[in-house]
Protein backbone atom coordinates (compact mmCIF):
# COMPACT_ATOMS: atom_id res chain seq x y z
CA UNK A 1 0.00 0.00 0.00
CA UNK A 2 1.37 3.42 -0.82
CA UNK A 3 1.59 6.32 1.77
CA UNK A 4 -0.11 9.50 1.54
CA UNK A 5 1.47 12.03 0.39
CA UNK A 6 2.03 15.64 2.74
CA UNK A 7 3.02 18.96 1.26
CA UNK A 8 4.61 20.97 4.07
CA UNK A 9 5.84 24.64 2.98
CA UNK A 10 7.86 26.54 6.25
CA UNK A 11 8.35 30.74 5.22
CA UNK A 12 9.10 33.15 7.17
CA UNK A 13 6.94 36.28 5.93
CA UNK A 14 8.79 39.12 8.03
CA UNK A 15 6.00 41.32 9.43
CA UNK A 16 3.95 41.30 6.27
CA UNK A 17 6.35 44.44 5.95
CA UNK A 18 7.24 43.19 2.07
CA UNK A 19 4.60 42.85 -0.63
CA UNK A 20 1.53 41.03 1.69
CA UNK A 21 -0.36 40.33 -1.51
CA UNK A 22 2.84 38.35 -2.98
CA UNK A 23 2.77 36.51 -0.04
CA UNK A 24 -0.24 35.48 -0.25
CA UNK A 25 0.28 34.02 -4.28
CA UNK A 26 3.51 32.15 -3.42
CA UNK A 27 1.12 30.27 -0.42
CA UNK A 28 -1.72 29.96 -2.96
CA UNK A 29 1.08 28.88 -5.81
CA UNK A 30 2.49 26.02 -3.19
CA UNK A 31 -0.65 24.42 -2.49
CA UNK A 32 0.95 23.51 0.95
CA UNK A 33 -1.22 20.66 3.00
CA UNK A 34 1.01 22.30 5.90
CA UNK A 35 2.19 25.71 6.13
CA UNK A 36 4.84 26.79 9.45
CA UNK A 37 4.90 30.40 9.13
CA UNK A 38 6.64 32.89 11.08
CA UNK A 39 6.89 36.77 11.44
CA UNK A 40 3.02 36.73 11.70
CA UNK A 41 2.04 40.46 12.71
CA UNK A 42 1.00 40.40 16.25
CA UNK A 43 -0.52 44.10 16.44
CA UNK A 44 -4.46 44.89 17.59
CA UNK A 45 -7.15 42.38 16.12
CA UNK A 46 -4.35 39.82 15.07
CA UNK A 47 -6.04 36.91 14.91
CA UNK A 48 -9.29 38.21 12.65
CA UNK A 49 -6.29 39.37 10.42
CA UNK A 50 -4.36 36.02 10.34
CA UNK A 51 -7.93 34.39 9.27
CA UNK A 52 -8.19 36.76 6.67
CA UNK A 53 -4.82 36.52 5.26
CA UNK A 54 -4.96 32.78 5.42
CA UNK A 55 -7.93 33.25 3.39
CA UNK A 56 -6.15 34.69 0.79
CA UNK A 57 -3.46 32.25 0.30
CA UNK A 58 -6.61 29.41 -0.27
CA UNK A 59 -5.54 28.18 3.54
CA UNK A 60 -7.12 27.76 6.56
CA UNK A 61 -6.17 29.75 10.00
CA UNK A 62 -5.63 26.97 12.70
CA UNK A 63 -3.34 28.79 15.46
CA UNK A 64 -0.84 31.02 16.48
CA UNK A 65 0.04 34.60 16.10
CA UNK A 66 0.29 37.45 18.40
CA UNK A 67 0.04 34.84 21.64
CA UNK A 68 3.44 32.87 20.16
CA UNK A 69 5.41 36.06 18.95
CA UNK A 70 4.11 35.56 15.54
CA UNK A 71 4.82 32.18 14.59
CA UNK A 72 1.39 30.44 13.44
CA UNK A 73 0.25 26.96 11.58
CA UNK A 74 -1.91 27.00 8.51
CA UNK A 75 -3.15 24.14 6.82
CA UNK A 76 -5.57 23.19 3.63
CA UNK A 77 -8.89 22.45 3.60
CA UNK A 78 -8.20 18.54 2.93
CA UNK A 79 -6.73 18.09 6.11
CA UNK A 80 -8.43 17.55 9.32
CA UNK A 81 -7.67 19.46 12.66
CA UNK A 82 -7.57 16.79 15.81
CA UNK A 83 -6.33 19.26 18.53
CA UNK A 84 -4.05 22.75 18.95
CA UNK A 85 -1.97 23.85 21.51
CA UNK A 86 -0.27 27.69 21.24
CA UNK A 87 2.75 27.73 23.58
CA UNK A 88 5.02 30.40 24.73
CA UNK A 89 8.46 29.58 25.04
CA UNK A 90 10.20 30.56 28.23
CA UNK A 91 11.17 34.02 28.29
CA UNK A 92 14.49 35.40 28.14
CA UNK A 93 14.97 38.75 30.25
CA UNK A 94 15.72 41.52 27.33
CA UNK A 95 14.31 38.81 24.47
CA UNK A 96 11.85 38.96 22.77
CA UNK A 97 9.03 36.38 23.38
CA UNK A 98 9.28 33.29 21.54
CA UNK A 99 6.74 30.25 20.76
CA UNK A 100 5.23 27.18 19.37
CA UNK A 101 1.88 25.98 17.65
CA UNK A 102 1.27 22.16 17.73
CA UNK A 103 -1.10 19.96 16.36
CA UNK A 104 -2.79 16.61 15.75
CA UNK A 105 -3.56 16.18 12.18
CA UNK A 106 -5.21 14.28 9.76
CA UNK A 107 -5.15 13.66 6.03
CA UNK A 108 -6.73 11.09 4.03
CA UNK A 109 -7.38 9.13 7.56
CA UNK A 110 -3.67 8.71 8.43
CA UNK A 111 -2.69 10.71 11.58
CA UNK A 112 0.89 12.98 12.51
CA UNK A 113 1.62 15.86 14.38
CA UNK A 114 3.32 19.43 12.94
CA UNK A 115 4.83 22.69 14.58
CA UNK A 116 5.62 25.81 13.67
CA UNK A 117 8.43 27.30 15.51
CA UNK A 118 10.85 30.23 14.77
CA UNK A 119 13.81 30.34 17.14
CA UNK A 120 15.73 33.35 18.65
CA UNK A 121 18.90 34.98 17.92
CA UNK A 122 20.60 33.95 21.09
CA UNK A 123 22.56 31.07 20.84
CA UNK A 124 22.10 29.97 24.38
CA UNK A 125 17.69 30.84 24.02
CA UNK A 126 17.93 28.41 21.56
CA UNK A 127 19.03 25.80 22.78
CA UNK A 128 16.81 26.14 25.71
CA UNK A 129 14.29 26.71 23.65
CA UNK A 130 15.18 23.20 21.62
CA UNK A 131 14.78 21.25 25.15
CA UNK A 132 11.42 22.92 25.75
CA UNK A 133 10.44 22.13 22.65
CA UNK A 134 11.30 18.49 22.35
CA UNK A 135 9.34 17.83 25.42
CA UNK A 136 6.66 19.53 23.80
CA UNK A 137 6.21 17.66 20.99
CA UNK A 138 7.24 14.31 22.70
CA UNK A 139 4.21 14.46 25.24
CA UNK A 140 2.06 13.71 22.15
CA UNK A 141 3.81 10.36 21.55
CA UNK A 142 2.79 10.67 17.57
CA UNK A 143 4.51 8.43 15.40
CA UNK A 144 5.06 11.22 12.91
CA UNK A 145 5.91 14.49 13.29
CA UNK A 146 6.98 16.95 11.30
CA UNK A 147 8.51 20.56 12.66
CA UNK A 148 9.04 23.84 10.15
CA UNK A 149 10.62 27.00 10.92
CA UNK A 150 13.32 28.78 11.33
CA UNK A 151 16.56 28.38 13.41
CA UNK A 152 18.51 31.57 12.89
CA UNK A 153 21.41 29.67 12.79
CA UNK A 154 23.33 27.39 9.92
CA UNK A 155 23.23 23.97 9.53
CA UNK A 156 26.69 23.31 11.19
CA UNK A 157 25.81 25.09 14.35
CA UNK A 158 24.82 23.18 17.96
CA UNK A 159 21.09 23.83 18.29
CA UNK A 160 20.06 23.05 14.21
CA UNK A 161 22.91 19.73 14.48
CA UNK A 162 21.02 19.10 17.75
CA UNK A 163 17.46 18.76 15.87
CA UNK A 164 19.02 16.98 13.51
CA UNK A 165 19.70 14.25 15.72
CA UNK A 166 16.42 13.99 16.46
CA UNK A 167 14.53 14.25 13.24
CA UNK A 168 15.27 14.26 9.57
CA UNK A 169 16.81 17.59 8.01
CA UNK A 170 14.75 17.76 4.99
CA UNK A 171 16.86 19.72 3.54
CA UNK A 172 20.15 18.09 4.40
CA UNK A 173 21.68 17.69 0.86
CA UNK A 174 20.52 21.57 -0.20
CA UNK A 175 23.29 24.28 0.43
CA UNK A 176 20.63 26.98 -0.90
CA UNK A 177 20.55 29.55 1.17
CA UNK A 178 16.97 30.46 2.53
CA UNK A 179 18.16 34.17 3.62
CA UNK A 180 20.66 36.34 3.61
CA UNK A 181 22.28 34.75 6.80
CA UNK A 182 22.24 31.56 4.63
CA UNK A 183 20.02 28.63 5.18
CA UNK A 184 18.27 28.92 8.52
CA UNK A 185 15.18 27.84 7.87
CA UNK A 186 14.01 23.88 7.34
CA UNK A 187 11.73 21.03 7.71
CA UNK A 188 12.60 18.38 10.27
CA UNK A 189 10.68 14.97 9.88
CA UNK A 190 10.32 12.21 12.17
CA UNK A 191 8.72 8.98 11.55
CA UNK A 192 7.87 9.50 7.72
CA UNK A 193 9.93 9.83 4.35
CA UNK A 194 11.45 13.13 2.61
CA UNK A 195 10.71 12.49 -1.54
CA UNK A 196 11.85 16.04 -1.97
CA UNK A 197 12.87 19.20 -0.95
CA UNK A 198 13.41 22.59 -2.50
CA UNK A 199 13.92 26.44 -1.84
CA UNK A 200 11.26 28.44 -3.58
CA UNK A 201 13.10 31.59 -5.68
CA UNK A 202 10.76 33.61 -7.93
CA UNK A 203 10.47 37.23 -8.29
CA UNK A 204 7.11 37.02 -5.64
CA UNK A 205 9.28 35.53 -3.02
CA UNK A 206 12.15 37.86 -3.15
CA UNK A 207 9.37 40.54 -2.65
CA UNK A 208 7.15 39.19 -0.23
CA UNK A 209 10.11 38.83 2.31
CA UNK A 210 14.19 38.63 3.13
CA UNK A 211 13.28 34.84 3.82
CA UNK A 212 12.38 32.59 0.89
CA UNK A 213 9.85 29.59 1.53
CA UNK A 214 10.98 25.55 2.14
CA UNK A 215 8.92 23.22 0.62
CA UNK A 216 9.48 19.43 1.72
CA UNK A 217 6.91 16.82 0.03
CA UNK A 218 6.89 13.91 2.97
CA UNK A 219 5.06 10.22 2.00
CA UNK A 220 3.29 9.63 5.48
CA UNK A 221 3.41 5.92 6.21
Amino acid sequence: MTGVALRVVSYDVRGLRGDAHAVARVLRDLDADVACVQGLPRVVLWRGRAASFARRADLLYTAGGGTTGGTALFTAVRVDLRDVWEYRLRRTPGLARRGLVLARLEKDGVAFAAASLRLGADAGERARHLTEITGLVNRLDTATTVLGGGLEEPPTAPTWTRLASQYTDAGADSTVPTARAGRVDGVFVRGASVTSYRVVDTPDARAASDHLPVVAELTLP
